[in-house]
């Protein structure tokens, strides 16, 4: 059985940076994009079991890439934590959960475990 994989998508080097390191404390491969198209590339190509997706990392140049992205999760059935803070019609998203920001590390580290735990139990 291999390791989980994470795909981290943010903008911020130094948050997908922090997340990695605090996945690979419990063993979870942490897959890093700084933009949804990247990410888009990377879920086609390694099927990653989780995608923690930072929605308010520049939406406004990358809003339809969003989309596909959460669109091949669906297909592929791979859940998403979504974090920002999202109003009214700004995303067409049905994430598999939502935390919204500002976030503490370890609720996140929770949300991922628990998303994980889940979908290795179905």
């Amino acid at each position: 059985m291999h390791a989980d994989r994470v795909l981290i998508v943010d903008q911020s080097s130094e948050s997908r940076e922090v997340l990695a390191a605090l996945l690979a404390r419990s063993g979870t491969t942490a897959i890093e994009a700084s933009r949804a198209s990247e990410a888009l590339t990377l879920t086609e190509q390694l099927h990653p079991e989780l995608i923690v997706l930072d929605a308010d990392s520049d939406p406004s140049t990358d809003l339809q890439a969003t989309r596909e992205l959460t669109a091949a999760a669906r297909r592929t059935n791979t859940p998403i934590v979504l974090l920002g803070k999202i109003a009214g019609s700004h995303l067409a998203l049905d994430p598999y959960e939502l935390l919204a920001k500002p976030y503490h590390y370890g609720n996140l580290i929770r949300r991922i475990e628990d998303v994980l735990e889940q979908r290795r139990a179905a």
